[in-house]
């Protein structure tokens, strides 16, 4: 997709990406009473780095989110597992972090889709309104692989559609620093009218 726009159109892009992330780093700095800056947003290749994640045989956890309305699409938000671990140290009670019980579980990834839920909601808000176009989020699912795992999951989960973004996002705060992977895909028919505007 990054390829396929030019220098305004890319511009905008990052704008309403950068301003839904703003909204999102807002909604966290709530939970964690801590403020948190976003550092960058980089794009990369469509395929991830197995040794961003510690290897191939490490776990990561993927929270899905259907985009609906006038444009289709599929958010993909990755965590390894040293973020999701930040993040429960960082924004849950101690009592709840230590605990392996089925209950605490279901808790901590619960969690996390909230947090997709604050972040994935945010983006979508920001291009839908840009777009001036009915575009929201159903309701996320989280799926926990092996590393190995994710880039033929992306691409079996993504065949349906023509364009795909890949970017990470650096959130850096004192009680908390992750860099999270974000993987949108879309129909060219969501590229085409972010053309059209520009």
């Amino acid at each position: 997709m990054i390829a396929d726009l030019n220098d305004s159109e890319l511009k905008v892009a990052t704008k309403l990406i950068f301003d839904g992330l703003s909204m999102a780093k807002s909604s966290m700095e709530m939970i964690l009473q801590s403020p948190i800056s976003i550092e960058k947003i980089d794009y990369v290749s469509a395929e991830l780095d197995m040794d961003r994640f510690g290897g191939p045989d490490q776990d990561v956890h993927l929270i899905k989110t259907d985009l609906l309305g006038e444009r289709k699409g599929t958010s993909h938000l990755i965590f390894s597992e040293k973020e999701v671990a930040k993040l429960y140290d960082a924004c849950l009670p101690e009592k709840i972090v230590k605990d392996n019980s089925k209950e605490s579980m279901i808790m901590k990834l619960g969690f996390l889709t909230e947090i997709d839920n604050m972040v994935s909601a945010a983006v979508i808000t920001e291009f839908s309104n840009f777009l001036n176009m009915e575009i929201y989020g159903n309701v996320p699912s989280l799926k926990v692989m092996k590393a190995t795992e994710l880039n033929d999951f992306i691409v079996k989960d993504s065949s349906e559609f023509e364009s795909i973004i890949h970017f990470k996002a650096v959130f850096q705060g004192k009680e908390l620093d992750i860099c999270p992977d974000f993987i949108w895909v879309f129909h060219n028919k969501f590229i085409d009218k972010i053309k059209d505007l520009v």
